[in-house]
């Protein structure tokens, strides 16, 4: 099971994405917020032995910390219980900018800023540093006119009122990445000095610093305190579910239980859709759902690259399951552009192999993309441009950006697919470790040696026989050293069916 620690901007990104995906996890706040989520919701603080307790009662395999970088006693707390009960834990970790003025001057702490604004000749002070920062602050008030910004919500006001100052110094609003209401609101108050964490982009710091620069007023901060050394750190959606879906094969694997992921053509298929959509409104959705073959729908989370008028682009991150498969967690991704041609047609894009010899299922000098992804993306849009109305076609344009890298993991080279990987697929699902897939990809080794005027193989277990053979067969091709794997009596009769003349195999 997974457990999420939130409350914050990252905290939701991370539940959306796994509402998304379908994943079950626990999501823990230290307030009752009212977060529309499909997590099971807990509440309080935990310390390290309610903390323990719980991941030991709940079965917790991974921990996602997405919790306020000032929770420092909590991420020490995760820290700590992870370690002794050897927990994966992912950081999600706000982006943060760097600025140089000479307005903006930092404090180690909350105590090292409160000193200096009592020894400072500030008398108004506008404090954008949270309601729970009001106590920290109180002797300030107490000479001074210390305003506090707060977030508009019951639980912030009801803090803000517990907290004993006088109303009137407390500012419930909506934080926005514009400066323009804060400068606004400096104005309206007088501030002479304004107050802040170190919030990242996510916390619209990069606005508190604007609105310091164009009134001319000092901008006071607290630096964020130094977190764990975690192992694994992510800061955006796209790295998050990347790094997810690579710990999900060890650390939620269930025993005796293999899990399914989607193929390449699936992933391609999702991202087609999503560009179309795109394309026609403007703007692209946060997920699509894919009809499969067999007419199973599963649904992919899209991740928008770029939109203009002609042509979108996106990628998905795919998901292998727990299959042995080269592009797990990797991306998979689609341009499509606007055709004159009437119909769908298929270009070649970064990543994709192009099929140099006869004997797959597509024509040489044809970008490799299998017959069941082909039919998939043609009949998907040819039935959205129905739905649309529209009188033009579209250029489908595959692209994996490691794709070349990963080729070099693959059989490809050996049956003439060259440059990148194969857009495969034909039940849309990867079953993991499928005998059927792996013999299919023998049967298309087998037929492209037999294309290749190869009547006469090699069958090999591996790499190392095959080298061993290499120099006794040197007046046979490449493309005629084929391994069986543990598959040796199906590799022998598949190779006779497909004609091959002769077979030596050690």
């Amino acid at each position: 099971m997974v457990l999420v620690f939130g409350g914050t901007t990252e905290g939701m990104i991370v539940a959306e994405l796994f509402d998304q995906i379908g994943q079950a996890y626990f999501y823990s706040t230290k307030s009752d917020v009212h977060q529309q989520i499909k997590g099971k919701r807990i509440f309080g603080a935990m310390n390290q032995e309610a903390l323990n307790t719980f991941c030991e009662e709940n079965n917790i395999r991974l921990i996602i910390d997405a919790a306020h970088p000032f929770a420092k006693e909590l991420h020490h707390n995760i820290g700590c219980v992870a370690a002794a009960r050897q927990i994966e834990v992912i950081r999600y970790e706000r982006q943060y900018s760097s600025f140089a003025s000479p307005l903006l001057r930092y404090f180690d702490s909350y105590e090292e800023m409160n000193n200096a604004l009592l020894n400072s000749t500030y008398e108004n002070i506008l404090a954008l540093t949270g309601v729970q920062t009001i106590e920290r602050f109180k002797s300030v008030g107490e000479s001074k006119r210390l305003y506090f910004r707060i977030l508009d919500t019951a639980l912030s006001r009801e803090k803000a009122k517990a907290s004993g100052i006088p109303s009137h110094y407390i500012i419930p609003m909506k934080p926005e990445g514009d400066k323009d209401g804060l400068v606004a609101l400096s104005k309206e108050l007088h501030a002479e000095l304004l107050m802040s964490k170190e919030s990242g982009e996510s916390g619209f710091f990069e606005a508190k610093v604007q609105a310091a620069c164009q009134l001319n007023i000092p901008l006071w901060v607290v630096r964020r305190p130094a977190l764990p050394q975690f192992k694994q750190v992510a800061n955006n959606p796209k790295g998050f579910l990347q790094l997810f879906y690579e710990l999900k094969k060890s650390a939620l694997k269930e025993e005796g239980v293999l899990r399914r992921g989607f193929t390449t053509g699936t992933c391609v298929a999702a991202c087609a859709k999503a560009c179309c959509i795109a394309l026609m409104e403007g703007a692209f959705p946060a997920w699509v759902e894919v009809v499969l073959p067999g007419g199973e729908k599963v649904r992919l989370v899209i991740f928008s690259q770029e939109l203009s008028e002609k042509s979108a682009a996106c990628v998905v991150v795919k998901d292998a399951g727990d299959d042995a498969d080269v592009t797990h967690a990797k991306e998979i991704g689609c341009e499509l552009s606007i055709s004159d041609i009437v119909g769908i047609h298929f270009q070649r894009g970064k990543g994709v192999g192009e099929v140099t010899l006869p004997g797959l299922q597509v024509q040489v000098g044809e970008p490799a993309i299998n017959p069941v992804p082909r039919k998939m993306i043609t009949d998907m849009l040819s039935q959205m441009i129905e739905e649309y109305r529209l009188a033009h076609g579209f250029a489908v344009k595959p692209f994996v950006p490691e794709g070349e890298e990963l080729a070099k993991q693959t059989f490809n080279s050996r049956v003439g697919v060259l440059g990148g990987i194969s857009i495969l697929g034909t039940s849309g699902i990867v079953e993991p470790y499928s005998n059927k897939a792996f013999l299919e990809s023998i049967r298309q080794q087998v037929r492209v040696a037999f294309e290749s005027t190869c009547g006469e193989v090699v069958l090999t277990s591996g790499k190392r026989s095959e080298n061993r053979l290499k120099e006794t067969f040197s007046h046979l091709p490449s493309v005629a050293f084929i391994h069986f794997g543990n598959m040796v009596g199906e590799t022998l009769k598949l190779s006779a069916k497909e004609g091959i003349d002769k077979i030596n195999m050690a």
